[in-house]
């Protein structure tokens, strides 16, 4: 594999990179963290809005600026898939304890195509991110 589609699909900095794996690692936890105990805050005022969307939206983010500073389409990518393993495994252990037995509307044979959307979501924002750098760079130059 050349040197540029290396770039492309994991960055053109390691260190950056690295980094990044650790944001990824860090949207999974705060993912499940949030989403375990999502059945305590089933009582607060404006829990829905604040909560649900919250983590995807950090995770977007992340994938965007990690994409943009460092390309690496593969590593942006796996954030938004990160913070879906960590909503899964939380909905598991939410089945496994019986804290939430009426959840899990579309089944656990839906897991596989969450994640396939969540990947193809962060590759979409991955290549705006690094489409954009790159478009900013031309016209500064």
């Amino acid at each position: 594999m050349s040197s540029v589609s290396t770039a492309v699909l994991f960055g053109r900095d390691r260190h950056r990179t690295r980094r990044t794996l650790v944001l990824a690692a860090a949207v999974f936890l705060a993912s499940f963290v949030l989403y375990t105990s999502f059945p305590i805050y089933d009582g607060l005022p404006l829990t829905y809005l604040l909560i649900i969307p919250s983590i995807p939206v950090l995770a977007g983010a992340v994938a965007l600026i990690s994409a943009y500073r460092n390309d690496g389409l593969l590593v942006s990518a796996l954030v938004p898939v990160m913070a879906v393993l960590g909503l899964e495994l939380s909905v598991a252990l939410w089945l496994a304890f019986d804290l939430v037995p009426s959840y899990d509307p579309a089944g656990f044979g839906f897991v596989p195509v969450l994640l396939a959307a969540a990947f193809a979501i962060g590759v979409a924002v991955a290549a705006v991110g690094a489409g954009t750098r790159r478009v900013v760079t031309a016209i500064s130059s």
